[in-house]
C-alpha cells in the first residue's frame, strides 16, 4: 500500500489522546550535521500491530507494520529505522529539524512508546581574548582581560603575583568562563555540543610591556 494512503488511514487515529508506556519526555541536544538515534524501550512495549514515528507537526516519518514486517519511510527525511529495536536515527540533522519526535504504537489501544525533544545547535567559535596592562613594578603588573564569545563578553582583573579569580557567565545554552591559574588566564567558551578555549600568560604580558 502506498505510503501516502497509509498516512491518510492512520493519521487521525494516531494523533488522538493516547496512553503512555514511557515515563518522561527525553531532551537531547545535538550538533548541526551530526546524527542522533532515538530509542524505544522494547522491554516495556505491549503487543502492537503498527508503530509510527512522527514529528511535532503530526507528520509521519516512519510507519512499521509488525505482522508483514513492512516499513514505509517518508522521502522528506534522511533517516534509518531499525526493525528489531524500532529506533529511529536522524541523519545530517539541521536546526530546522529541532522539535518533538514521538513513537506511537497501536493494537488494542493507542500508546506513546517514546518521546524526544530534540534541539539542534551549532558548535561554538573560538573565543577572543583582549587585554591591557598596567605596570606597578619591574616584572609586576595588573592585567585587565576580556573574553568574548559570539556577542557576549566577560572581564576580569588579574595581578601577576596573585592570579586566582574566576568569572562565569551563562547565556542560554552558552557558557563563557574566564579564570586564572598560577599565571595562565584561560577563556573557555562552550555549549552542550562543543567546547573551545584561548589562553594567555600574564608574566609574558608583564615582561613584554
Amino acid at each position: 500500500m502506498a505510503f501516502g494512503h497509509l498516512l491518510m488511514i492512520f493519521i487521525t487515529m494516531l494523533i488522538s489522546n493516547t496512553a503512555s508506556v514511557y515515563k518522561a519526555e527525553n531532551v537531547i541536544t545535538v550538533q548541526t550535521g551530526s546524527s542522533v538515534q532515538l530509542e524505544v524501550q522494547t522491554d516495556k512495549l505491549p503487543h502492537f500491530n503498527t508503530l509510527v514515528w512522527m514529528n511535532d507537526n503530526s507528520e509521519n516519518i516512519v510507519m512499521f507494520i509488525k505482522e508483514t514486517v513492512e516499513t514505509e519511510i517518508s522521502n522528506k527525511y534522511s533517516v534509518d529505522f531499525n526493525q528489531s529495536t524500532f529506533s529511529l536515527t536522524l541523519k545530517n540533522i539541521q536546526k530546522t529539524d529541532s522539535g518533538l519526535y514521538t513513537a506511537k504504537i497501536f493494537g488494542l489501544k493507542f500508546e506513546d512508546a517514546a518521546k524526544y525533544r530534540v534541539s539542534v545547535i551549532d558548535p561554538v567559535d573560538y573565543p577572543v581574548l583582549n587585554w591591557n596592562v598596567t605596570m606597578i613594578a619591574v616584572n609586576s603588573c595588573i592585567v585587565n582581560i576580556s573574553c568574548s564569545g559570539h556577542d557576549r563578553t566577560i572581564s576580569g582583573r588579574y595581578h601577576s603575583n596573585n592570579c586566582s579569580q574566576e568569572e562565569v557567565a551563562l547565556f542560554g545554552m552558552q557558557n563563557l568562563t574566564l579564570n586564572c591559574k598560577e599565571d595562565i588566564v584561560i577563556c573557555n567558551y562552550s555549549n552542550p555540543v562543543s567546547w573551545k578555549n584561548d589562553t594567555i600568560q600574564i608574566t609574558q604580558l608583564c615582561t613584554s610591556k
